[in-house]
């Protein structure tokens, strides 16, 4: 097994983490999503989830021809969502039993990794075309709670164990999350706080943005149930580390875009590194 390069923990590391830069039409500066660090987005329907996520995913060109970053995809609304951007992903699930194999697996990486850095005392994986930073993207990720019958009840229950253990110990075995949800609710958003960054699009009360971005997000101005849905793809951002909320509207994406970078993408993201990926 080759050996895994490792990230050390520094006060310079921490604030030159890799980021993406997203465009902002709401300021001359682009706003960056730290990579590595689990990402939460609500958004109600209409809100522009779809106009976001093809942003960050074109955000991750650079990283994804290098090598350095693989994308998954859990997409349980049949894939469609997902398979539009079928170039940037090196894997897509569209069930839930397949997306349970899928978080089974990237948890058996986080064990993989984590123990060879306990072998070694050291702390956190350095990202690399051996050891590429896993994202995993959940579109829609309500969808792995609520269910009724018993046998997708036993299925959503063994998904929930694995993200949340992939939320707690995924960080340190370079695995990020990016969950995407359309309504706040309790059963989800009580793993809130295992989301360090986290975006509200269009939400429809002030008790939803609470639920989504945390009190402290609302009390320093973000305030995402007043933004019109004439506006799609405008929202804030919170990132709880630093304390501090910013506003964005990030552009349109074409069709023809999107298609074009899924085209010249796949080569890259198909790359086969078996030996190291879930």
């Amino acid at each position: 097994m080759m050996p895994f390069p490792i990230r050390h923990k520094s006060r310079k590391a921490t604030t030159s983490r890799p980021a993406l830069a997203i465009p902002n039409q709401l300021s001359e500066d682009d706003f960056h999503l730290p990579l590595g660090l689990h990402l939460l987005i609500a958004g109600t329907t209409g809100s522009g989830k779809t106009t976001l996520l093809a942003n960050i995913l074109l955000a991750f060109d650079e990283f994804l021809r290098e090598g350095s970053v693989r994308l998954l995809a859990i997409d349980l609304k049949d894939g469609v969502s997902a398979n539009a951007y079928a170039g940037f992903y090196t894997k897509i699930t569209s069930t839930l039993p397949e997306a349970v194999n899928l978080l089974h697996e990237t948890v058996e990486l986080v064990k993989q990794r984590n123990g060879w850095l306990r072998s070694r005392h050291e702390t956190e994986i350095r990202w690399s075309v051996q050891t590429p930073l896993i994202v995993m993207l959940i579109d829609e990720a309500l969808q792995l709670y609520g269910a009724t019958s018993p046998e997708q009840k036993k299925l959503q229950a063994q998904a929930q164990e694995a993200l949340d253990t992939l939320l707690l110990t995924g960080r340190s075995a370079g695995i990020m999350v990016i969950a995407a949800v359309q309504d706040p609710r309790k059963e989800f958003f009580k793993s809130r706080d295992h989301y360090p960054e986290r975006i509200a699009l269009a939400l429809n009360s002030k008790d939803e943005a609470k639920m989504a971005l945390g009190d402290e997000a609302v009390s320093r101005g973000a305030a995402p149930w007043l933004i019109s849905h004439s506006t799609p793809g405008r929202g804030w951002y919170y990132d709880d580390l630093k304390h501090e909320a910013i506003r964005f509207q990030v552009p349109p994406m074409q069709a023809d875009e999107i298609h074009i970078m899924s085209g010249i993408l796949k080569p890259f993201t198909h790359q086969q590194d078996k030996e190291n990926q879930p």
